[in-house]
């Protein structure tokens, strides 16, 4: 199992952590991949100055919008799935 972890700290949340949730929780439904995706969040990740701060499985990425972590979801879900 894949596993999305979005910090949901002050720094991030300020930056759209949140939209960026919904968002995930929405492309792992429309994708059928309930199963094979686990979405967590999780407080401060230390990289508060990065942008909004992810992890799938143990990679550490950063999103500045929705439309980062579209590209970041197809790419390292979709494409590896």
């Amino acid at each position: 199992m894949r596993v999305i972890t979005v910090c949901v700290g002050s720094a991030c949340h300020l930056k759209g952590s949140h939209d960026i949730i919904n968002y995930f929780k929405e492309a792992i439904q429309n994708s059928g991949l309930e199963k094979q995706v686990e979405l967590k969040g999780t407080f401060c990740m230390d990289h508060c100055t990065d942008g909004a701060n992810l992890l799938i499985d143990d990679v550490l990425f950063h999103a500045s919008s929705v439309d980062d972590a579209r590209k970041i979801f197809e790419k390292e879900i979709i494409k590896k799935s």
